[in-house]
């Protein structure tokens, strides 16, 4: 992962994955660029293009000089860039996404029951693009990534998901906890799907990682990561993402938009 967007605005929620992002940019011997999305509700007002121009220039000052601030502070290259676009927020920052190998957000989780309900901002981003997002909660303290929980799903491809966590954990240096909630009793099915993870793991290297398995029951699956991850002094949670059927987005649990609604570590989503 060499090249790494981070989306900023004035507000404290998108700046506090700033220092995140130069601390990984740093780490990972990559670049940052800071994207700054400004939204046109009205493209065809020809009346305003003089005050939006220099609004822009003030924008891209303010870009310039964080920009700055960054390389001098943690070392690392970073560029800035202003995108304004009549699409959203979420749309914007996808689309950027493509020429990027990882995004950086933060957040300040959901903001009201509508968010609750439909999802924040940065859930959004992490339904329209395909680039792993690492989302961090707004006022958190960078702290080195010492120990990584894969919260693993049987539903996904373990094969994907071991090389997308074993490139960052590699880098990082990090240990990873691989822990499976099964929302039904133990049985020997979740048993037999927790061998083949392990041998998976086992069969491409991972030996240059430390792994360790771990197992829950528990039909609050959201709940219970959280809970794990506090008592057991988690660093960052790593979950997959994929798209839904209506039905299922109706009547089973997200995990993935609640826990990076309430979490107050940094949360690594890959795609599947």
């Amino acid at each position: 992962m060499k090249k790494i967007l981070c989306p900023v605005d004035f507000s404290e929620a998108l700046r506090s994955g700033t220092e995140y992002a130069a601390q990984l940019a740093k780490k990972m011997s990559a670049s940052l660029t800071l994207l700054y999305v400004r939204l046109s509700i009205w493209p065809e007002a020809i009346q305003l293009e003089e005050e939006a121009k220099k609004s822009n220039e003030s924008i891209s000052e303010w870009l310039a000089d964080f920009a700055k601030e960054v390389r001098n502070e943690f070392g690392v290259p970073c560029h800035h860039y202003i995108d304004q676009t009549t699409h959203t927020f979420a749309e914007a920052v996808a689309t950027q996404a493509l020429m990027f190998d990882l995004i950086v957000m933060g957040t300040n989780g959901a903001d009201n029951a509508y968010d609750y309900v439909f999802g924040s901002n940065t859930f959004h981003v992490i339904e329209k693009t395909s680039c792993p997002v690492v989302v961090v909660p707004e006022g958190y303290a960078f702290r080195p990534i010492e120990r990584m929980v894969y919260a693993y799903d049987p539903d996904s491809n373990p094969i994907f998901l071991i090389d997308q966590i074993k490139k960052v954990a590699t880098t990082l240096e990090a240990e990873i906890r691989v822990l499976y909630i099964d929302e039904k009793k133990p049985s020997s099915e979740s048993q037999r799907k927790m061998e083949i993870l392990h041998d998976a793991i086992q069969a491409r290297l991972a030996n240059k990682i430390q792994w360790s398995f771990d197992s829950h029951h528990s039909q609050d699956v959201w709940w219970t990561l959280d809970q794990y991850m506090k008592a057991n002094n988690g660093d960052t949670l790593a979950l997959f993402f994929h798209h839904r059927s209506l039905m299922q987005q109706f009547f089973n649990e997200n995990v993935v938009k609640k826990i990076t609604m309430v979490a107050d570590y940094p949360v690594f989503v890959f795609w599947n």
